[in-house]
């Protein structure tokens, strides 16, 4: 199997990434903005493509490296004006999605994104290592301290809850 199509690969991925992003971000319009941005560097790296490894964790690495790429360049700009924070909603109950998005808000950056890779992207350890640069060991670590974050601040003696 080749390269994927630009229709292809944006069909297969485009929710997950937005999903990982927003996640990332707490900010929709940002989360749909960098998603944007991923799909404009797949569309550029395509030619580069080398089927090797699975899609999901090619995709997941320019989502990451556009991700980082905004978190450098917010470092160098500072924010003239504080944004609000965003409030999520959830079918059955609308404080369920603020409180996830609060205790997510919690969890150190490298363990969300891993447990957002593992969650949203659908990857394995192996394929988050690669992307995260850190070990499968590390890599399980993070997510497992990650869920651990979570249930202690949904909890009702963790705090959101």
């Amino acid at each position: 199997m080749g390269s994927p199509t630009p229709e292809q690969a944006f069909e297969r991925w485009h929710l997950q990434v937005y999903r990982f992003l927003r996640r990332m971000t707490s900010d929709s319009a940002l989360a749909e903005d960098l998603t944007q941005d991923v799909f404009v560097r797949v569309l550029g790296a395509l030619d580069r493509y080398e089927p090797r490894g699975r899609e999901a964790s090619w995709v997941f690495r320019i989502a990451r490296n556009v991700l980082n790429d905004h978190r450098k360049s917010e470092r160098r700009t500072p924010d003239l004006v504080e944004d609000a924070l965003p409030t999520l909603t959830s079918a059955g109950d609308p404080t369920l999605g603020f409180d996830l998005e609060q205790a997510l808000s919690r969890v150190p950056v490298e363990e969300r994104e891993a447990l957002m890779l593992r969650e949203y992207g659908g990857l394995g350890y192996e394929e988050i290592s690669q992307i995260s640069g850190v070990s499968p060991a590390a890599v399980r670590s993070r997510i497992y301290r990650a869920r651990r974050a979570m249930r202690g601040h949904l909890s009702p003696s963790g705090g959101t809850r």
